[in-house]
């Protein structure tokens, strides 16, 4: 009787046993098809992200193409300014320019880009005196300069801050920074202006 009571009492822990490490098991599955599925879960979620992404840059664009084309970045300077650039125009005198800011100038530079006036861009061009004569400097902006500048004058329209950077700037150097947004999406460009012939021009380096 006492052997037959260890049998049954060993086959009981056996049992339990197995059916704990079944149980293990189970579970050991379970976890992996649940990490499996979380996996899958988070791929779906950054594809879905990606797709919200797209399609926001995409309505951003619709937006921007439907707004009014009669932009003009001299409109955005005062009058007084806006008589001043139109005096320089007529007379092609520089002094002109000396009451303006660099950020001022900076608009200037880029209302003369979109406008083609290739003469105008290149007066406010810097010179470190890699350039022998205005030719040289022309030729320069209209080769290497103008695409750049242009796409840069067309993605910033409808600029919403524009402003100098105190901190990096300096007594003969300003640093601008022009923002814009589109919805969610926000980009920055950021020019250098130096201070040369009693006006500042936009710096375009490293030249030759």
């Amino acid at each position: 009787m006492f052997k037959f009571t260890h049998i049954v009492s060993y086959l009981t822990v056996f049992i339990v046993i197995s059916l704990i490490l079944t149980g293990c098991s189970e579970d050991e599955t379970q976890t992996d098809r649940t990490l499996t599925l979380q996996a899958q879960l988070s791929e779906q979620e950054e594809t879905i992200a990606e797709l919200t992404r797209d399609n926001q840059a995409l309505r951003a664009s619709i937006q921007q193409l439907q707004r009014p084309q009669n932009f003009s970045y001299i409109e955005q300077l005062d009058e007084e300014a806006r008589g001043h650039y139109q005096a320089f125009l007529e007379t092609n005198d520089l002094t002109h320019f000396e009451s303006f800011t660099s950020d001022e100038m900076f608009v200037v530079f880029l209302h003369s880009v979109v406008t083609g006036e290739d003469g105008v861009s290149t007066s406010i061009l810097y010179n470190d005196e890699s350039f022998d004569d205005f030719t040289d400097l022309q030729a320069y902006y209209q080769e290497e300069l103008f695409r750049e500048y242009l796409e840069t004058a067309l993605d910033f329209r409808y600029f919403y801050d524009l402003h100098v950077d105190e901190i990096q700037s300096r007594t003969d150097k300003d640093i601008v920074k022009m923002s814009v947004r589109f919805e969610l999406f926000s980009a920055t460009h950021v020019a250098e202006l130096r201070r040369q012939d009693g006006i500042w021009k936009v710096y375009a380096g490293p030249y030759d």
